[in-house]
């Protein structure tokens, strides 16, 4: 299984007048000898925000477009994705908490092509 190591969520920009925030997710998957060595292997890359609100559970915010990438030769993959967003979608205290505390979940898993599927053919019958 990969592991994901350099997890890094930045706040590249935030522009007030428009509500705005322009957000980067980085990190690195190192792949295992298996996934190395496993022709044609690619990963489906997950990223979500969570607002942290301790001791309350956690917030959902936002997920980024799935993506798929290919494995690299070496098994070290390094991964980076920006959006901007609405101040409304990363405002997740409200009123009165001045401040919001946003972090990056990341999950990747192998994408692996799908078995084979077909129909058979149709009787008719009154059942």
């Amino acid at each position: 299984m990969a592991s994901i190591s350099s997890l890094n969520l930045k706040l590249n920009r935030h522009d007030h007048n428009r509500k705005t925030a322009t957000i980067t997710v980085s990190y690195r998957a190192v792949l295992s000898s298996v996934e190395r060595n496993m022709t044609g292997l690619r990963f489906r890359e997950v990223i979500q925000l969570w607002g942290a609100d301790s001791p309350d559970g956690d917030d959902y915010l936002y997920t980024f477009p799935t993506r798929i990438f290919s494995k690299e030769s070496d098994g070290v993959v390094n991964r980076e994705v920006t959006v901007t967003l609405s101040d409304d979608i990363l405002d997740e205290d409200g009123f009165p908490r001045p401040t919001d505390e946003v972090y990056a979940k990341v999950r990747i898993s192998p994408y692996l092509p799908s078995g084979s599927v077909r129909n058979s053919n149709q009787i008719e019958h009154r059942f």
